[in-house]
């Protein structure tokens, strides 16, 4: 009887393994764009990110607010007049892993394709991100381009030469 037990248990056990959903432990998410005057930097720390592994559903929500640039003037902009964070609080993205993640003993990269919302607008999207372990966390790196007009962020006329029309975004997260 013991030994059935032990058979049971241990199915129980891998089963529970593959099948989990994994969360965010710590990680930044950047974005970029040159202008004429100065290259323009952001950061964020802060955000709920989810994996289920079974399923290869993803999600990550980032507030808007969360991202520090090097000066205040420029997160004011940000926030009030492109991105209108009170009224748009969060960047949201819900996707699926194109592939059944395997053992992390070597790195694999696959594309994750999903619907990303910024600024109320949700479009379509898909990039190929790259998972590994480091530390006994899952880490899954991507960069992408975001192009602005695609998500109805109006440009002040005045700036119109001055920033660029996208940026490029990096992600490099750790889930537990």
């Amino acid at each position: 009887m013991s030994k059935y037990l032990t058979v049971i248990s241990l199915l129980l056990t891998s089963t529970l393994l593959e099948a989990q959903v994994l969360t965010f432990d710590h990680g930044e998410v950047e974005f970029h764009t040159s202008s004429i005057m100065s290259d323009i930097e952001a950061f964020s720390e802060e955000m709920d990110v989810q994996l289920d592994t079974a399923t290869g559903d993803f999600e990550i929500v980032i507030p808007i607010e969360s991202f520090d640039f090097e000066y205040e003037m420029m997160q004011d902009h940000f926030n009030e007049d492109y991105l209108e964070s009170e009224k748009y609080p969060n960047a949201t993205f819900s996707g699926k892993i194109g592939q059944k993640i395997p053992s992390l003993e070597e790195a694999f990269t696959t594309d994750i394709s999903g619907d990303m919302t910024i600024h109320g607008v949700t479009k379509a999207m898909s990039f190929p991100a790259t998972f590994s372990e480091k530390e006994d966390l899952m880490r899954v790196r991507c960069t992408f381009p975001i192009v602005f007009k695609d998500f109805e962020v109006d440009e002040p006329s005045i700036l119109t030469k001055v920033v660029a029309k996208d940026v490029e975004v990096k992600v490099s997260i750790y889930l537990k």
